[in-house]
């Protein structure tokens, strides 16, 4: 939303657009990251092949989106906000309908009570 707001507000000077950027990079990478790890667990036995897909995806369809909202720049913010807004919101939906609407929590199996052997 930070984005959104300095867009609304006009030109914005070059070290504030960049210490946004450079905030909003580095929490993406770290997102990502995790994502991508916890995407792969079920995929243990092909893991490479998955990640080989995974990374395809994430390369063809960020470079598209990248492009269809490059297209759209007017030499304000706006553009470049609204595709964070539009793109956090979509990835929001994409984790709620994995998760089955859960954000937080663990796998069932990781919730199982532990086995104790002997009783």
């Amino acid at each position: 939303m930070v984005w959104l707001t300095l867009a609304l507000l006009g030109p914005v000077p070059f070290p504030v657009f960049f210490i946004n950027l450079l905030v909003i990079q580095f929490f993406f990478g770290w997102a990502a990251s995790n994502m991508n790890s916890l995407s792969m667990e079920p995929l243990g036995a092909v893991a490479g092949t998955a990640a080989s897909v995974f990374g395809f995806i994430q390369t063809v369809g960020g470079a598209l989106l990248g492009t269809y909202i490059g297209q759209h720049f007017d030499g304000t913010l706006i553009p470049n906000a609204m595709g964070y807004v539009a793109m956090g919101s979509l990835v929001l939906i994409c984790v709620l309908v994995a998760e089955k609407g859960k954000l937080f929590g663990a796998s069932p199996e990781y919730t199982k009570a532990p086995v104790v052997e002997g009783h």
